[in-house]
């Protein structure tokens, strides 16, 4: 089993069993049913090996007295070695505490139902080993090349952690067809992170609001109370509705409006399907007041120009001056490049991750900003026809280290190129073909003259539309349908959806010949 950085390292401590009591198998059974009930768990666990004398030496440093006799003793038999972890105790002081003092005749004496006082005889075959702290247990490891005790960590909650899954539902959000990715990139590096938190005002529709505001208020309720025992407080019953007196509140919380994760996971159950949905195909900003309140669509879409005229406004001063409040007037702020899911991966692919593939906000955060940089540089150098590689980047002002430069949680983080993604990213190529596929006409390399025209159409169906009335579609379309291409960047793109056949009150030609099979049925 190799190491796993992402996993959790468990604390552990070393037992070694004796020649001795090696060499009784029901004895080395009845060992391993008391460490069970004991509630500690055998990790690499190795039945019988024969030690060599540099293991010797190096488990026994301490014991230079014996060293001798124990040599002696422990090269006379084969040993049985283990690993011991406990899930809420100091496995060190648990295993310590049952195998007694080194000596059995004072274990038994402290405590007749130690190891060492029921199978120990001596000193030196006291039958028993165990680590003295965790230095000595991992170098105890170390010796026989165990590898460290780990277990997969228990998944929490963490609004600070960000998965791409979580991202993507934020940038591709399912009620937009083309949303600018970029834009809520920029908005999520500033005012982030985005949540899978939904509000049961905006995002429920009203027999689900009235199941979340219940189950916030059970929530909003425990918390009150959790604070009153905080500061002392002894909690008061309510008071009724006959006595007409309301009895004053020491802690006081405003009402909770949105349904995080862990919320939503109680009452997934309860929601109806379309709400279910919502909650698994939406990743929200949070805003407002006590972060109540859940930015939308068109509060996003007014942020981005924001942020986006502020920028290009203060590169335009740096450059033009004063003529920078007039150029920007007539700048379109809709940011020029795209990025797709693809390239998005690409920009993170360097990062590091925990267990469940989730990304440390502030390293996002500082990649995207350093790639910000980049393309707002890019759009600079349209506006004003300058070259982009005479802008220059602030950080490289700084003399540090370039380990520096590639840590994203330095301040000094540096992308190393001058271009956006989408004008340096290449699609893989297919080197290979399918064997059982045909070979495609427009790429034989000698044509016959009856196969040039088709050759060329084939082409031209690659990169183009084909535009018809539809009063020639029988002469033009049922020759040359495969012109119309299907176009894969829309989420239901098919060649329909995308292409335009023009007609008087006919409607599209899809559409057309459908009626006139309908008929004819």
């Amino acid at each position: 089993m190799l190491f796993d950085p992402k996993q959790e390292n468990l604390p552990y401590t070393f037992a070694l069993i004796k020649p001795d009591t090696t060499l009784k198998p029901n004895v080395v059974q009845e060992v391993v049913n008391k460490i069970e009930a004991a509630g500690l768990t055998i990790k690499n666990f190795v039945q019988v090996q024969q030690l060599y004398r540099e293991e010797v030496l190096n488990l026994f440093y301490k014991q230079q007295k014996y060293m001798d006799e124990i040599m002696t003793y422990m090269l006379s038999g084969e040993c049985v070695m283990f690993l011991l972890c406990h899930e809420t105790e100091n496995p060190i002081l648990v295993w310590k505490k049952m195998i007694g003092n080194k000596d059995p005749i004072e274990a038994k004496k402290a405590d007749p139902q130690s190891l060492r006082g029921i199978y120990g005889t001596s000193i030196i075959k006291n039958e028993f080993h165990g680590s003295d702290d965790p230095f000595s247990a991992n170098k105890e490891r170390d010796i026989f090349k165990f590898p460290i005790p780990q277990k997969i960590p228990d998944f929490k909650f963490d609004k600070m952690l960000v998965s791409l899954e979580t991202l993507f539902k934020f940038l591709y959000p399912p009620n937009l067809e083309h949303s600018n990715a970029l834009e809520r990139l920029d908005i999520f590096a500033i005012y982030g992170p985005c949540v899978n938190y939904h509000s049961v005002d905006q995002c429920l529709c009203r027999e689900c609001a009235l199941v979340g505001k219940e189950h916030l208020e059970g929530v909003r309720e425990s918390l009150i109370a959790s604070e009153q025992t905080k500061l002392g407080i002894k909690i008061r019953p309510q008071p009724t509705t006959a006595t007409k007196t309301q009895l004053p509140q020491r802690v006081q919380l405003p009402p909770i409006r949105l349904l995080k994760e862990e919320d939503i996971k109680q009452i997934y159950q309860s929601l109806c399907e379309k709400c279910q949905f919502h909650c698994n195909g939406y990743a929200h900003l949070q805003g407002g007041r006590n972060m109540q309140h859940i930015m939308t669509d068109q509060e996003l879409n007014t942020l981005a120009k924001e942020m986006n005229k502020q920028e290009i406004l203060e590169l335009l001063y740096s450059e033009k001056g004063n003529a920078a409040n007039v150029m920007i007037e007539t700048i379109d702020l809709n940011e020029p490049n795209h990025y797709t899911k693809e390239m998005i991966q690409l920009l993170f692919q360097e990062l590091e991750t925990d267990y469940y593939n989730r990304f440390k906000f502030y390293h996002l955060q500082n990649v995207i900003l350093e790639d910000r940089r980049i393309r707002m540089n890019a759009w600079m150098s349209i506006l004003i026809n300058k070259p982009i590689h005479r802008f220059k980047n602030p950080k490289l002002v700084c003399k540090v280290p370039p380990e520096m430069r590639k840590n994203p949680e330095s301040i000094h983080y540096t992308i190393n190129r001058i271009l956006p993604l989408n004008q340096t990213y290449k699609k893989k190529d297919i080197t290979k073909m399918p064997l059982d596929f045909p070979p495609n006409l427009a790429d034989k390399e000698k044509l016959n003259p009856n196969e040039e025209k088709l050759a060329l159409l084939k082409k031209l169906h690659r990169d183009t539309h084909h535009m018809v009335e539809i009063q020639d579609a029988k002469k033009v379309v049922s020759n040359g349908v495969y012109l119309l291409r299907k176009y894969n960047d829309g989420r239901n793109g098919e060649w329909d959806n995308y292409s335009s056949l023009k007609a008087m009150n006919r409607g599209s030609y899809v559409n057309y010949e459908e009626k006139k099979r309908k008929e004819k049925l």
